[in-house]
């Protein structure tokens, strides 16, 4: 206990904190893992619940109708009829969203948080995967757990996501002739700087960044809140916050990277590494 008592913080129960609707929702984004068979017949349950008994709008990604056993389905046309499409990286439905629903892993949520680079609407995860830190809720009676999300009757878990922003140099080389560049100059630098690329994202647990396509090492230089951590040259780096259960290290099983223990801000480079009823609500 601290000496002064008003500096001590006070956490509140995550029990307490409770999903509250400001009106009923109305539209609901499916996420379902592609290319397993084992999800089509949730998938299919789950739909139809949500658009004949509680007449919901659901959305669902172009990709996962273009599966045959569902394309193929003519008991489930009537269904898809009534579904709203978009395409990933083209179609920005971030407006439209009142709550998601993933069924699948731990990658599944994964994969539906990169889809709102600004707020997240609440996310309910069904534990269908291989990897279950963050998906809690059992398939088995989803049409009870679905309605108790929809009524509001729903506890939440907070969790913060990484704003990271990736900047990156464009350089162009020169034709030179002996060290001698065509207006006559010498070359002290056969690379010249001519631009930056900058992109920013909002990722859930942690990032990774490598070198990509190219045979090349990289030289990262990992800035946090404005302040130099570290520069590296490597393949890439990997960085995580600690967080206070083992959901901090789900990132780099399901990217297929190795557990690693990270006691605060930290990075790493990629070749230092060995082999080794509640509501996800995801903010910014």
């Amino acid at each position: 206990m601290l000496q002064n008592p008003k500096t001590i913080m006070h956490i509140q129960d995550p029990a307490s904190q409770r999903l509250t609707w400001n009106k009923p929702p109305k539209s609901v984004l499916v996420i379902k893992k592609i290319r397993d068979a084992s999800l089509l017949q949730p998938f299919k349950e789950l739909c139809v619940y949500l658009t004949e008994e509680n007449n919901m709008i659901v959305y669902v990604e172009k990709k996962v109708l273009e599966d045959p056993a569902i394309a193929n389905d003519e008991n489930f046309g009537p269904v898809k009829k009534k579904f709203c499409t978009f395409r990933e990286d083209y179609d920005d439905i971030s407006n439209q969203i009142d709550f998601i629903i993933c069924l699948g892993g731990d990658g599944t949520l994964l994969y539906a948080s990169s889809l709102f680079q600004g707020s997240v609407p609440p996310v309910m995860a069904f534990h269908l995967g291989s990897l279950g830190f963050l998906t809690p809720f059992n398939f088995e009676n989803f049409q009870s757990q679905v309605t108790q999300v929809i009524e509001g009757n729903a506890a939440l878990v907070l969790r913060s996501r990484l704003k990271v922003k990736v900047v990156k140099e464009h350089r162009e080389k020169m034709t030179v002739q002996n060290g001698i560049e065509e207006n006559g100059v010498v070359s002290a630098n056969l690379e010249k700087e001519v631009g930056k690329q900058i992109m920013q994202y909002q990722v859930l647990n942690e990032v990774v960044v490598d070198r990509g396509p190219s045979s090349y090492l990289s030289n990262v230089d990992v800035f946090l809140n404005g302040h130099l951590i570290t520069t590296v040259q490597g393949d890439g780096e990997s960085g995580a916050p600690s967080l206070p259960s083992s959901a901090g290290h789900w990132g780099y099983l399901t990217a297929g990277f190795p557990r690693l223990e990270m006691k605060s801000e930290a990075s790493v480079p990629l070749w230092q590494q060995r082999r080794v009823c509640r509501v996800c609500l995801l903010t910014g």
